[in-house]
């Protein structure tokens, strides 16, 4: 195998030397990361939340209410642990508990209009794209994100609904 000697940033993690150019790219991808905790930190305390609180309300759309079992499901925990920034976002008047109208036994999350605002300040802040996105030229973005959405879904096609033509961001 042929090794390819080029660091990721030495400080981001000193010595690593990629294996291949899939080795390579993944650890550019994870570097890209680097500020996404504090982004999340960031955008949390501004709303007043805990950062758990906010992905969760991020989590939930407002025109679909679900279970706290689903909101536990799209956050990849275990139903219990939803229950705490569950409450918390009802403390703030962000969410309501609703009995499901099929299932009584089923308390379902509405998102209030309170929330829904908090939710869209979340989004902005969290998915406003970097400054080295915004540098990239249309061409440029358009070929990442084919790039990244055949590595995401494991095709090289499009996904439904999604938008071939990329405008610049």
């Amino acid at each position: 195998m042929r090794r390819y000697t080029a660091p990721v940033s030495e400080e981001f993690v000193p010595g690593l030397r990629y294996r291949s150019r899939a080795h390579e790219l993944w650890a550019l991808v994870v570097e890209s990361f680097r500020g996404w905790e504090e982004r999340v930190n960031e955008a949390a305390a501004a709303a007043g939340l805990s950062p758990v609180s906010a992905w969760a309300l991020v989590q939930l759309d407002p025109d679909n209410p679900i279970a706290q079992k689903e909101l536990a499901a799209r956050l990849r925990c275990n139903p219990s642990t939803v229950v705490d920034p569950t409450d918390r976002l009802e403390d703030a008047g962000l969410v309501l508990r609703q009995a499901h109208p099929a299932d009584r036994r089923v308390n379902v999350l509405l998102v209030t209009s309170q929330g829904q605002r908090v939710r869209e300040e979340l989004i902005e802040r969290l998915f406003a794209p970097p400054e080295a996105f915004r540098q990239l030229s249309a061409t440029e973005q358009a070929r990442f994100r084919d790039a990244m959405l055949a590595a995401v879904t494991g095709s090289k096609a499009s996904l439904p609904g999604r938008r071939r033509n990329v405008r610049s961001l």
